[in-house]
């Protein structure tokens, strides 16, 4: 059997600086490590070359829904290893086998990422063999390199040649923890829907009054460490518990007991109160709502390319 992994793109991680990208990747990885132990989804997690590879003994819808409650992954990469025979036929040959429409007309395209030492092939030369050994195994396929119906996607290593078969959209954002604490009464839908936007930037809900059970489950199944006060360090290198710095679903008064500021801070950040959801219609309620309860079936915003116009 072909051995299956995934591939993590973090996308707007990347534009971090480099202290900040890597400590924002580390909270990202611990989160999705004990989101898998949180659901006794067997995980693990390795690198290769410049990539965070998650591995899996699990159904591979299992480990896909829990990949795509990782906040701060913006897409998921499914990889299955063909072969160590580097061999362009062998692999053309592996590919239609695992492709479902041989025989119909269609266009495609072939891209190939090197990784490692360079050997008998580089990728030009080897994207220009698999393309040649596809198009005689299957001459029902044309060339289109702009926008092709079926990518052929692959990671050409020294010894071994994976395809990358499908891409998965994940959630985006940053990883929870890493932009401080929010305080939130999770009495309604509403609070729910404007928690998780808050979480989305980045930021730890910390539950208190009269939250709702359901819903602070509902959100632990995207950050595990939910309602943990996240912590810092001052000017002296000493770790302190941060204070919170907003709320939702409670005023400024019923809060204040809970923010939780050092007496020894010389500056503070005002409280300040979120509203999250101002502006969002009801239709993209439902649909940020749908996403919340299944993401690896339903998209966060029903409308993702009109407001760039």
């Amino acid at each position: 059997m072909a051995q299956q992994s995934w591939i993590l793109r973090f996308g707007e991680l990347g534009l971090k600086s480099k202290v900040v990208r890597r400590s924002f990747q580390r909270s990202l990885r611990k989160n999705l490590v004990q989101l898998a132990e949180d659901s006794s989804v067997p995980l693990i997690r390795d690198r290769l070359r410049e990539f965070d590879v998650i591995y899996s003994s699990a159904p591979t819808e299992t480990v896909e829904d829990l990949m795509c409650h990782g906040l701060g992954i913006v897409a998921i990469d499914r990889i299955v290893e063909l072969s160590t025979n580097l061999d362009p036929d062998l692999i053309s040959t592996l590919l239609l086998e695992r492709h479902d429409r041989v025989g119909e007309e269609r266009t495609f395209g072939v891209r190939i990422k090197r990784l490692g030492v360079k050997g008998e092939w580089g990728s030009q030369s080897y994207a220009r063999a698999l393309g040649a050994s596809l198009i005689e195994r299957d001459p029902s396929l044309s060339v289109d390199l702009s926008n092709p119906e079926w990518w052929v996607k692959i990671i050409l290593e020294p010894a071994s040649v994976s395809s990358i078969e499908k891409r998965i959209q994940g959630p985006g954002g940053l990883p929870t923890g890493v932009q401080g604490d929010v305080l939130v009464q999770l009495k309604t839908e509403a609070d729910a829907l404007s928690s998780f936007l808050i979480m989305r930037r980045g930021s730890r809900i910390i539950p208190i009054l009269d939250s709702k059970p359901e819903y602070v489950e509902l959100l632990s199944k995207w950050d595990p460490f939910l309602g943990v006060r996240s912590r810092t360090r001052d000017q002296t290198g000493q770790m302190f518990q941060r204070p919170a710095w907003g709320v939702v679903g409670l005023t400024l008064e019923q809060a204040k007991p809970h923010i939780q500021r050092r007496e020894t801070a010389i500056k503070t950040t005002p409280l300040s109160t979120l509203e999250p959801l101002c502006g969002w219609t009801e239709d993209e309620k439902r649909t940020l709502w749908q996403h919340i309860n299944a993401p690896s079936q339903f998209r966060p915003h029903p409308d993702t390319t009109s407001w760039f116009e």
